[in-house]
């Protein structure tokens, strides 16, 4: 109890002297501050201590050895071949071609019913560097079972071509004789000799030509041709034609093109002591056309003389891919002419009675439009939907007398909507088919009752196929609608439509002998192409070929 009065009477005594002892100091501490002064002798500049430099040394990165994968597609090519193609065979790397014997010869041998011999051949040098030479030869002949139902075909054609380092010449001479007989008429009431119904027409080309060879894209091109024509018939009348066309093409820019095309054909005919007949015509076609991927267009026009007449005709093509490759947009617009001298229209129909004095040509023209394309890697097509117009169209109307002979009626504006069609597939060389229809719908027709002789349906189907690469196999189903026609009475009929098949067959025989056989007409349709006119019916032909 005492111990404890003294701790605690010691306690606060020790407290109170240190309160007196820190206000002494404090109050010391106040006096010394307020007599002390501070001078400034100078400003303070802080300083930031060098920082510690990097040193950078760029490296390049690792070399990558690997071999990349580059994945690549080949578009698939779909060709049509209408013949029978050699087979293509790869050559080994670094072999010497020189010495090969090369086919360039051949020899075809065949005969058939109607009394039809074919004999053909063909010979060339082949590949050379400087030029090459060909003669081709083809005889062919038939009679009928009609009286005077018969026709001789001779063809001979001799060209050859010459390369120099900047230009490519070319040359030919031809000969072609087509011998027929007016057969169309009434054999009931009607009789004539061989030698009155005899007609045979005797034609003589000769083609002469140069093209330049540009080393590079950006040059010059021009390709002109000219080509003298001397045609005449059994009743001695002969036409004398030339033809000369001069095309220039020069690449403006990478993918737009200037070309340009004049051209010059004359013809004039005479017959007899009569006077002569001219017929002439003459264009340039300047164009521009631009290419690029997807799109090409080509716009020109067409400024031409004839009939005593200036033309200024469009020349407008387009083409604009919708679909890469597979659904592409084709339109335009065209006109042009076709000459209707004596050789063409005797091409045409071979049983005209003359040439018609103030015959004029005919001038034609299109507005289409159409899609075309590739479906998969085999398969084609192409469509065109056009209304088309005829300005003084010849239209053949048989002779009133005993109707043999066409003459010629001049129909000054024909117009139809025309719908084509083709539609293809192909596996590589071994198997190809085809389909191809034209329909005319024919709306309008200016000075004629109908269009005489003018087919307004037709299509064909056409296959192919290879066995085993020696066996070749073809077939063509065809149709055709009938026709206009006039009657001796003046009313008018039509022909019948018409569906037909020709087949054939070529069997390899080794590397230098083929035999074939053709087979025409299989459904023995004796339809007529011009009325009167019967064709032959089922007729077969067969032989072999030599090549070497």
């Amino acid at each position: 109890m005492n111990l404890t009065i003294q701790h605690t009477t010691k306690f606060f005594l020790a407290l109170g002297a240190g309160l007196l002892i820190q206000q002494a100091a404090t109050a010391q501490k106040k006096d010394t501050l307020k007599q002390e002064t501070i001078d400034i002798i100078s400003k303070y500049q802080p300083k930031l201590r060098d920082a510690a430099k990097l040193n950078l040394t760029a490296s390049l990165p690792s070399v990558d050895t690997t071999r990349p994968k580059l994945g690549y597609q080949v578009p698939a090519l779909n060709l049509y071949f209408m013949y029978q193609p050699v087979p293509i065979r790869p050559l080994a790397l670094g072999k010497d071609t020189s010495s090969l014997q090369l086919q360039n010869n051949y020899i075809k041998l065949g005969y058939g019913n109607f009394q039809t011999p074919l004999v053909q051949a063909g010979f060339g040098t082949g590949r050379a560097d400087k030029y090459n030479l060909g003669l081709y030869f083809n005889y062919t002949s038939s009679q009928g079972d009609i009286e005077n139902q018969d026709y001789t075909n001779i063809n001979v054609l001799g060209s050859g071509t010459y390369f120099s380092p900047l230009f490519e010449f070319n040359a030919s001479l031809g000969y072609n004789r087509n011998q027929v007989h007016y057969y169309g008429y009434d054999h009931s009431l009607y009789t004539f000799s061989k030698g009155d119904v005899k007609q045979g027409f005797n034609e003589v080309i000769a083609k002469v030509g140069a093209k330049n060879r540009p080393q590079n894209d950006w040059a010059f091109q021009f390709q002109p041709q000219a080509e003298f024509i001397v045609f005449g018939d059994s009743y001695k009348r002969m036409e004398n034609t030339f033809v000369l066309k001069a095309p220039v093409r020069k690449q403006l820019f990478e993918d737009i093109w200037f070309r340009a095309e004049g051209l010059l054909d004359l013809s004039n005919f005479k017959e007899d002591n009569n006077e002569q007949i001219n017929n002439n015509v003459a264009a340039v076609h300047p164009a521009v056309e631009v290419t690029k991927p997807g799109f090409m267009l080509h716009a020109g026009v067409n400024p031409t003389w004839t009939n005593d007449k200036f033309y200024l005709l469009p020349d407008i093509v387009n083409e604009s891919h919708l679909i890469r490759k597979k659904l592409i947009l084709s339109s335009g617009w065209i006109s042009y002419i076709d000459k209707n001298n004596f050789r063409n229209l005797a091409n045409k129909n071979p049983f005209i009675e003359k040439y018609p004095v103030g015959i004029r040509n005919t001038r034609v023209e299109e507005k289409y439009t159409g899609i075309k394309g590739t479906l998969g890697s085999h398969l084609t097509y192409n469509t065109k939907f056009a209304a088309v117009t005829w300005y003084d169209l010849p239209l053949f109307v048989n002779d009133s007398i005993d109707g043999k002979k066409f003459y010629m009626r001049n129909e000054e504006e024909l117009r139809a909507f025309q719908a084509h069609v083709e539609v293809g597939y192909q596996q590589e060389e071994k198997f190809q088919v085809r389909l191809a229809l034209d329909w005319f719908n024919f709306t309008k027709q200016k000075t004629e009752l109908k269009p005489w002789h003018v087919q307004p349906f037709q299509a064909n189907l056409y296959a192919q196929y290879t066995i085993a690469k020696k066996l070749h196999l073809n077939a063509n189903l065809f149709t055709l609608n009938g026709s206009y026609y006039v009657l001796p009475t003046g009313y008018f009929a039509k022909t019948k439509s018409v569906q037909d098949l020709n087949a054939g067959a070529t069997f390899d025989i080794g590397k230098n002998f083929n035999i074939w056989l053709n087979a025409n007409n299989l459904f023995n349709s004796k339809y007529q192409r011009w009325y009167g006119y019967q064709s032959y019916g089922l007729n077969v032909l067969g032989g072999i070929t030599i090549k070497f």
